[in-house]
């Protein structure tokens, strides 16, 4: 989540409040002229007193905080934009581009369309599209992240250490720290089976919202375009979204696909029965 910004430093780095502060020199030395000292000192004084009362009371309003969050979100979007692009460029999967950029310009339409004053559409409609088609980046470089990494044990492998640990837990011989360390390494092992299975339903679920979003994209475009001025365009517009807003559900599930790898696990490492195990399944 994006930390809260400074409305302040906002008001400060404004473009108008600097043009203001500008013309306020301006004045200034043209007051210096006939005046001096003092005529530079008397407007400088006016300009110092009207920043601070606008200081004090811009930042608070809800209009200029409403304006000043918008750009902070829209320069966010652009940076993710810019990273997922790059790492997607890097997995050289044109298929992927195409589809987004066929989005994106879906996405620019509308806000052309939006800027009509005759339709029901508002920019802050068409930029929640916009965000979704950040989404659609973002669920692209994680499908290829998960189809490009090689899993280091199969789930035959898993199947076969487990299977090896309980024939060794059914010797009564064991010492009692060699039984508690295999009965670790079960449950471990039991766990990356059921992570790697969870995974796997995730998995159908991400490629089925690759598959369906750019089309559910193309019925909001078309919807727009076709009804304009539709006096329930915002309803129309509202379920249509709320049909897309599964990939934000979805990009959830994988915010860390590392919880779901399908590895030996690390706490079985060091325990020596977990080991010999493993050499009797290399043998």
């Amino acid at each position: 989540m994006n930390p809260k910004p400074s409305y302040l430093g906002a008001f400060l780095k404004h473009p108008n409040n600097r043009v203001a502060l500008l013309a306020c020199g301006v004045a200034a030395i043209f007051a210096s002229i006939p005046f001096g000292w003092t005529g530079l000192a008397l407007v400088g004084v006016v300009a110092l007193g009207s920043e601070v009362l606008a200081a004090l009371a811009i930042p608070g309003l809800p209009s200029f905080q409403a304006a000043v969050d918008r750009a902070q979100h829209q320069q966010a979007r652009a940076q993710r934009r810019i990273q997922l692009l790059a790492e997607l460029s890097n997995y050289g999967d044109t298929s992927a581009m195409a589809t987004y950029q066929h989005m994106y310009n879906r996405v620019q339409a509308l806000y052309q369309a939006a800027s009509d004053s005759r339709t029901k559409l508002t920019r802050q409609d068409v930029e929640k599209l916009e965000d979704l088609t950040v989404d659609y980046l973002g669920l692209c470089v994680v499908n290829l992240s998960l189809k490009t990494r090689k899993d280091h044990a199969s789930e035959d492998v898993v199947v076969k250490r487990i299977a090896s640990i309980q024939a060794q837990l059914q010797n009564p011989a064991l010492p009692e720290e060699e039984m508690r360390q295999l009965r670790s390494a079960l449950a471990e092992y039991t766990e990356v089976m059921h992570r790697s299975r969870r995974l796997a339903v995730r998995r159908s679920a991400l490629e089925a919202t690759l598959i369906s979003m750019p089309d559910k994209m193309e019925e909001v475009y078309q919807l727009v375009i076709t009804s304009p001025y539709s006096t329930d365009m915002g309803g129309k517009l509202e379920e249509s979204l709320s049909r897309l807003r599964i990939a934000e559900e979805v990009a959830a599930e994988f915010e860390s696909p590392q919880a779901f790898e399908f590895d030996a696990p690390k706490a079985a490492a060091p325990n020596p029965a977990a080991r010999n195990a493993a050499r009797t399944l290399k043998a």
